[in-house]
């Protein structure tokens, strides 16, 4: 009923937009037929002609024969601008069911009637356009996802059951070498553990189903103990760790736990990627609104075109993806969307000299 109306209106507008102008050109044609009579010498005939056309008919009768006459003819140029505009409207409806989208949009003429409806099919193929391309990036990324977590996930597990079999066989030669296999499955099965628990805390971070336990805190302490936490590996590889800061307590309020499990994963790419550096510094800056954390190492530049997908689930920088040179890819992803969840956030900078991750978090 609504469209059947605006139609309608249009029609009436277009009936009147002809009256108007069919009255204007009327009464310009007269007027111009007035003033050359009257103006320009004509023939004898046509002067006699003109003439009796005026008597026998008459100006107002003339008058209006000639505007009605010009009525039909506006009126059928409306209709026909009008079936044009329409059949456009249609053939674009028609490819956007069949999922071809127009390069160019249509027209919006007006604000009633047809032009709503042109402007609606715009806005309608612009979000269509951009469901698709989001469902096409979210169908790569999830190919990408399996395809990278099957091949995380074999690599260990293939090891697993390579050291078992060995293990099954009796095809070893003492008590030492069965310990030594033992060892390895052990240490490829916490590896597969980890990256499953990964892959479960990723998952409920990326679905929003992680609650947070908000509490106060001194992260000064917090960051005292976690370095002290890798005191054993940092003096394997002969490093050290040094805490700077503003002041000597700052409260935050924030679940301990979470930012520990973000500290823990700057910490340790820090060690794992800095080691020709030999320091570590854990920069606290407690500013107005917010609290900043900078984790900073001597160390190999990450490459730029590699800083903004840093943080990109199963993403590594070494593409290789071998369990020597890192971890399952996800740990900056949760430390991303576990700072998200805080209201926070983090980046990353990187030249020949140093390698520095800001973590910012509102007071």
């Amino acid at each position: 009923m609504r469209r059947q109306f605006s139609i309608f209106n249009t029609l009436v507008k277009y009936l009147i937009y002809s009256l108007f102008s069919s009255f204007t050109l009327t009464f310009l044609l007269l007027y111009v037929a007035r003033y050359l009579y009257f103006r320009i010498p004509l023939s004898p005939e046509i002067n006699y002609f003109i003439a009796n056309l005026y008597i026998d008919i008459g100006v107002f009768p003339l008058f209006i024969v000639t505007m009605f006459c010009a009525f039909i003819l506006f009126y059928l140029l409306y209709l026909y601008n009008f079936s044009l505009y329409f059949q456009n409207i249609n053939q674009s409806v028609q490819q956007l069911s069949e999922g071809h989208f127009p390069e160019i949009p249509l027209p919006v003429k007006s604000r009633n009637g047809l032009g709503l409806l042109a402007r609606n099919i715009n806005m309608m193929k612009d979000k269509l356009a951009s469901l698709i391309q989001e469902e096409r990036r979210a169908i790569t990324s999830k190919n990408e996802l399996v395809t990278n977590v099957s091949h995380d996930l074999r690599t260990p597990l293939t090891s697993i059951i390579g050291y078992l079999r060995l293990i099954e066989e009796d095809n070893y030669k003492d008590e030492v070498e069965l310990r030594y296999y033992t060892n390895i499955a052990f240490e490829k099965s916490q590896r597969l553990n980890k990256m499953v628990n990964d892959l479960f805390e990723y998952t409920k971070i990326h679905n929003q189903d992680l609650e947070l336990n908000i509490q106060n805190f001194n992260i000064i302490e917090l960051l005292q103990q976690l370095s002290a936490q890798f005191y054993p590996e940092l003096r394997k590889d002969d490093m050290e760790i040094f805490l700077n800061s503003t002041s000597e307590k700052i409260i935050i309020n924030a679940d301990p736990e979470k930012l520990m499990r973000v500290f823990e994963n700057l910490i340790s790419n820090a060690i794992k990627y800095g080691k020709n550096g030999q320091t570590i510094h854990l920069l606290i800056e407690e500013l107005d609104f917010s609290i900043v954390v900078k984790v900073k190492n001597v160390g190999e530049k990450i490459p730029t075109a590699a800083i903004p997908l840093l943080f990109n689930r199963l993403y590594r920088v070494e593409q290789s993806r071998s369990e020597t040179t890192g971890g399952s890819g996800l740990g900056l992803a949760i430390a991303k969307g576990i700072l998200e969840l805080h209201r926070g956030n983090i980046s990353v900078s990187s030249n020949e000299k140093e390698t520095i991750f800001v973590v910012e978090l509102p007071k």
